[in-house]
């Protein structure tokens, strides 16, 4: 179907419960509908298989309204169309739970509860995701007046972690563990060594970057959102850019588009094989987790050459990229991808013969196409699992019309599928990459851009190596955004990673996780800093300045 036909279906779909409806871009619907609504709506959509679940945005309206907002974003293909639900700001704001029509909105309304202050009735699991368990009762950082000294921490009642609780045995994994190289928080009830119940918490290194954005300019936020992952940097800023981009109306030259794309494959190639590694490693396959990293500095020496950077690219800027490719480069990046791409065909001969290894991956996990789709699973391990979802081919954007790629996809469902999947993604990405390079457009780098940006709203989304990035970008028409959405693939995947956990072995646990890919980096999007001076009555513009100083031996 086509995007236009697709938007007229959800119009048709939704027609009993839509109080309004507009059209704020050619391939978006936004439908108003009350929050009793909401549950039946969003079933109509799941039974028509009308896309699926990307995000919910929470906006607190104020100044200009005493109302909060409820943005609920499904896609199908191209098509964005965001179920829009006002609900008053003062008191005790309630709205009904999607999660037994939609699973994977569980996470989704739990941030949407602890971060807005709205309660979702009838989810599976009010508790925290984020916040810290110190954070006081009724403060919601995502509310237009909050302040920072509102978030001074209060004393808790420590609550057990492990041991028999009833008839349960609840076994605790993380923040700190030696098989997660990031801080999270499971607990798994176990029958012996079978799992019967997972949970995870996350919020560790949290660092509220959707709140610092509205305070720096739409170039400053360029630089911070870099930082939501040192791994899909240039994610991050490709997604915002083209998002501002629209709302400003600039059109990016075409050799810098496709310079963006290269530059995204190559970021692709460093994800999957430092994955490669990380999940070798959870396996035992100690072997194959330093072959892996030792060809990842292949690519990470080239990113350095393009770019001057290892991690942190920096490649893009508003309306453009800051580096050329230049004819020595061009040598590099083809002599680079003939020898990845050798190893690459190694490493997937590897996965898919080692008798240890597929021990370890074979038949565990499994997934089916139907369960993909509806715990609302991303990137390779919802293609792993036959579900053709790739926003490159699904919403071709920047130069994926120029330099198309090919979608690769498994039916068997199971870990060693999603290794096949990423290891066969390499080779269709390194064979872009020569494709880029021999026929970049001729043009300029940059074009000129406006420091104020008109006021609307656009919705961008990217393929990282993990899956779908979401952005949902508000403008009150200066310069800085009111609000910033981030939702990443990793949000999504781990609906499925813990429904698959249950009626395994605990002993399978790490490759489980491992499997997904999970970043938790991006996941946390709060940082308490005490010194000297109390920072927590600083504002935010202090508390960079009081880092900078203490940074600099002032303090």
């Amino acid at each position: 179907m086509t995007t236009e036909t697709l938007l007229q279906r959800a119009a048709e779909l939704l027609t009993p419960f839509t109080k309004d409806s507009a059209r704020p871009e050619s391939n978006r619907l936004d439908v108003a509908i009350s929050a009793n609504d909401l549950p039946a709506a969003a079933e109509t959509l799941s039974n028509a298989d009308w896309g699926y679940l990307s995000a919910i945005t929470g906006m607190d309206l104020a100044p200009e309204a005493d109302e909060l907002e409820a943005l609920y974003h499904f896609c199908d293909k191209a098509a964005v169309m965001t179920l829009r639900v006002r609900l008053p700001r003062a008191g005790r704001p309630e709205i009904p739970s999607i999660s037994p029509q939609i699973p994977a909105a569980a996470f989704f309304e739990r941030e949407l509860g602890e971060m807005l202050g709205v309660t979702v009735v009838g989810t599976p699991d009010p508790s925290r995701l984020f916040l810290p368990d110190d954070w006081p009762e009724g403060v919601y950082p995502l509310r237009r007046d909050f302040k920072q000294e509102q978030a001074a921490p209060v004393e808790t009642a420590n609550r057990p972690e492990g041991g028999r609780v009833g008839n349960k045995f609840i076994v605790p994994i993380g923040p700190q563990h030696p098989a997660l190289k990031e801080p999270g928080h499971f607990e798994f009830e176990v029958d012996g060594e079978v799992i019967t119940g997972a949970r995870m918490r996350l919020g560790y290194v949290h660092r509220g970057i959707e709140k610092a954005t509205e305070e720096r300019n739409w170039i400053q936020n360029l630089y911070l959102l870099e930082r939501v992952c040192g791994i899909c940097s240039h994610t991050h800023t490709s997604v915002y850019s083209q998002g501002v981009e629209k709302l400003a109306q600039v059109e990016t030259p075409p050799r810098a588009l496709a310079i963006r794309e290269l530059v995204a494959g190559l970021e692709r190639i460093h994800s999957h094989l430092l994955w490669l590694g990380v999940a070798a490693h959870e396996a035992g396959f100690d072997t194959l987790f330093m072959y892996s990293w030792r060809d990842r500095e292949t690519v990470m020496n080239l990113l350095e050459e393009l770019t001057g950077n290892r991690v942190n690219y920096s490649i893009c800027v508003l309306g453009g990229v800051k580096q050329d490719i230049l004819p020595e480069q061009a040598a590099s990046i083809h002599q680079a991808i003939g020898y990845l791409e050798e190893r690459i065909r190694y490493y997937l001969d590897v996965v898919s013969s080692d008798t240890f290894f597929l021990q370890r991956t074979r038949g565990i996990g499994t997934m089916t196409l139907d369960e993909a789709k509806r715990f609302g699973s991303l990137g390779p391990t919802a293609r792993a699992s036959g579900l053709r979802r790739d926003v490159r081919l699904d919403s071709p954007y920047g130069a994926y019309t120029r330099f198309p790629v090919s979608i690769v996809t498994d039916e068997r469902g199971d870990l060693e599928a999603r290794f096949a999947v990423r290891m066969k993604e390499l080779l269709v990405t390194c064979s872009t990459i020569r494709a880029i390079v021999d026929n970049l457009p001729a043009g300029e780098l940059t074009t000129r851009f406006p420091r104020k940006i008109p006021a609307g709203e656009t919705v961008s989304r990217v393929e990282a190596p993990r899956g779908e990035v979401f952005y949902f970008i508000k403008s009150g028409g200066g310069e800085s955004p009111t609000r910033l959405k981030i939702r990443t693939p990793s949000l999504c995947n781990w609906t499925s990673v813990l429904n698959k956990a249950v009626g395994h072995q605990l002993a399978d646990v790490p490759m489980l996780i491992a499997g997904m890919d999970p970043c938790f980096s991006c996941n946390d999007r709060m940082v308490t800093v005490r010194g000297k001076k109390d920072s927590r009555s600083m504002t935010w513009s202090e508390l960079r300045e009081y880092g900078i100083q203490k940074y600099q031996g002032r303090r």
